[in-house]
């Protein structure tokens, strides 16, 4: 028997901190698209069943068009049953009120809900009531195949949205199936089962990089194996560029494309410029941004360099940019001001255009 773990979907995030309307829309559509691959992978593979963690939707409010979108999905794969927990982003939704839930799509409640897939339990409760409570009235049979699913932070200690690893140790569970946090983890929870994060199953913005997917679950009953599969339609990425003896923006450009050898074109970058820059270099940001995006679905450049500036070398400078130079030093400004103060000043010196 074949199971998908996968949780943390966020179907209809705005994700517009990064991205134009426009490519946000389009985003959102592949993040709903690829929920449906997931769909119809398991059954072409033959899976049995889909455990969503948590978080399928990124909040309350939830668009008719996805609810529907979701429901018909799901109502296309009767054979795959999907057991779907909410998540704190679910929160209260009622996604699904007012319409026809296929029979192949199971939900659970703010008590424990067990359902028995053959030889396999999956068992679940969403948070409400009591924390201290929570884990009581978790009884499961030894002789099955036990998978529970949770979304929260494991911890030592019980309280709302916390997993606490010390109540489920010694229950007998094989799997615990977890959500909540956005990348895959896999570690032990006792000398009978492992406690999993599948991530999520498409990168958001770039905080969640690398490769996104599900895990796939196997298991005879007896045995149970489980494995990533990276799964995303676009990977999100970040690249350090260092500037060091760098000076032209085609020299920059060229150290960009260097560190991002071997990225798909269907990916989504942020350089991030690191290292110590001269005050001529063309450091040129919306230059590089426009540069890279004609490599990349989604580009961005994010600048932590800093000026390679020392005092002495214009201590004795008679010109008007000795002067200039050495009032800026000796102002109250930030670090990251003054570079950018002395920078500006020396472009405009040279009669060079000032972008701001």
């Amino acid at each position: 028997m074949k199971l998908i773990h996968c949780g943390d979907i966020h179907l209809d995030s705005r994700m517009e901190t990064h991205l134009t309307p426009e490519r946000a829309r389009e985003r959102g559509g592949e993040l709903c698209a690829t929920f449906a691959r997931m769909v119809a992978y398991a059954r072409r593979e033959q899976v049995s069943a889909i455990l969503i963690a948590g978080d399928l939707f990124d909040g309350e409010r939830v668009t008719a068009r996805t609810a529907d979108f979701v429901l018909d999905t799901v109502a296309g794969a009767p054979e795959v049953e999907v057991f779907y927990l909410r998540g704190n982003h679910d929160g209260g939704s009622r996604a699904f009120a007012g319409r026809t839930m296929p029979e192949n799509l199971k939900t659970f409640s703010t008590a424990w809900t067990r359902y028995d897939l053959g030889p396999v339990t999956v068992a679940g409760r969403e948070w409400g009531g009591d924390p201290a409570a929570f884990w009581d009235g978790l009884q499961l049979d030894r002789e099955r195949m036990n998978i529970v699913t949770l979304h929260g932070q494991t911890s030592a200690r019980t309280g709302e949205g916390l997993v606490c690893l010390p109540a489920l140790r010694g229950k007998g569970i094989r799997y615990l199936a977890l959500g909540h946090l956005h990348s895959y983890q896999r570690e032990r929870l006792d000398e009978e089962g492992e406690y999993c994060y599948c991530g999520c199953l498409e990168g958001r913005g770039f905080d969640e990089c690398g490769e996104k997917g599900f895990v796939l679950l196997e298991t005879d009953g007896r045995q149970l194996r489980a494995g990533f599969v990276p799964f995303a339609r676009r990977t999100l990425w970040e690249v350090p560029v260092d500037l060091t003896g760098l000076t032209t923006v085609t020299q920059i450009g060229r150290a960009m494309g260097a560190a991002a050898e071997g990225l798909s074109p269907d990916s989504l970058v942020k350089f991030t410029l690191t290292g110590e820059f001269e005050p001529d270099t063309q450091k040129d940001l919306p230059f590089l941004r426009q540069l890279m995006g004609q490599r990349f679905w989604f580009a961005a450049v994010a600048d932590q360099s800093r000026l390679r500036l020392r005092a002495e070398d214009f201590a004795h400078d008679i010109s008007l940019k000795g002067e200039f130079v050495r009032r800026v030093l000796a102002s109250e400004l930030s670090g990251e001001e003054r570079d950018r103060v002395i920078c500006l000043g020396l472009r405009a010196l040279r009669g060079e255009e000032i972008v701001l």
